[in-house]
């Protein structure tokens, strides 16, 4: 093969993957989205750590049959372990902790939290692996946490009072998502993404049942899945499939060919999808600075492929 033709294989390779990067990270964003407004739907009759648990099971069995064509021996591979720890910080503690968070705090106060989340990203990625991002990229990025806030505008105004501990566990529940995010970056070349995402989700469902063990032990919540209805159970369990197995799948193949700090920027498009699910689902119509908050990410995300 000539130098032009191996130049011109590996621009069609690097288009490719751009492509599947792009394609992998909306797909993710909608799943996130989505599965949100699901999961809103199903706490009005079930609790938070019984949800938790129920999404996990079906999200490990789903991404487990996705995982087949490389079991078991990808299982067994050098620093596996290491790598599915990483699910301690997400969904184990970022989900566990955030829930419990929101339950104290108001839901304006989460909403402007979490918005940082791509900020923290890109923070952390600098503080432990030295990517320091492009001035560019750091413009796409506050453009698109300014339409976060104008997205969660009608939650910023309600009068609930916030709550310091609260908003603690929220921050810090959004620092462990952005750990997630840089440390996972460093070894989704080394596994399959079913592979990877059922190895840490395995850990975060542990994690979860945990969890579930603890506050049903304290009296904190009174769940027993007996009581609960086949359909119930179902939409539970669509909701991490939707929510866990094909988010978080989606998102790891995406982050093979992306920088966290890029990856963090089409996170944004999250709450998005989120509006569109409430108003399908929910009924729930935006409002002009919803949908202008909207506008500002998708153009933020747009501006911001340039740097992938």
């Amino acid at each position: 093969m000539t130098s032009e033709g191996a130049a011109t294989s590996i621009t069609e390779t690097a288009t490719k993957r751009r492509w599947i990067a792009v394609a992998a990270m909306i797909g993710s964003a909608a799943c996130w989205g989505f599965a949100t407004v699901m999961s809103r739907d199903l706490l009005s009759t079930m609790t938070s750590t019984s949800l938790l648990v129920i999404q996990l099971v079906a999200s490990v069995i789903t991404l487990l049959c996705l995982a087949i064509p490389h079991m078991p021996w990808r299982y067994r591979s050098t620093g596996i372990t290491r790598a599915a720890l990483i699910g301690i910080l997400e969904p184990g503690l970022t989900y566990s902790i955030g829930l419990v968070g929101l339950s104290l705090t108001s839901a304006g106060s989460a909403s402007v939290i979490s918005a940082t989340e791509p900020i923290l990203i890109v923070l952390v990625a600098w503080l432990l692996l030295r990517q320091r991002p492009s001035l560019r990229l750091i413009g796409c990025i506050a453009v698109a946490v300014a339409g976060l806030l104008m997205v969660s505008g009608e939650a910023l105004l309600e009068p609930e009072q916030a709550s310091p501990l609260g908003d603690g566990l929220i921050v810090l529940a959004t620092l462990f998502g952005a750990s997630y995010v840089v440390l996972s970056s460093r070894v989704t070349a080394n596994f399959p993404a079913a592979t990877l995402a059922s190895a840490q989700q395995i850990v975060g469902l542990i994690f979860a049942i945990g969890v579930f063990a603890i506050v049903q032990a304290l009296g904190l919540e009174r769940q027993l899945f007996a009581q609960l209805s086949a359909s119930t159970v179902a939409y539970a369990a669509l909701s991490g499939v939707v929510q866990y197995a094909l988010a978080f799948w989606l998102y790891l193949i995406g982050l093979r060919y992306l920088t966290p700090a890029a990856a963090g920027l089409w996170l944004t498009l999250v709450p998005v999808f989120g509006l569109f699910g409430a108003y399908v689902w929910l009924s729930e119509v935006p409002s002009f600075l919803m949908l202008a908050g909207a506008s500002m990410i998708i153009v933020a995300v747009v501006m911001g492929k340039a740097e992938e």
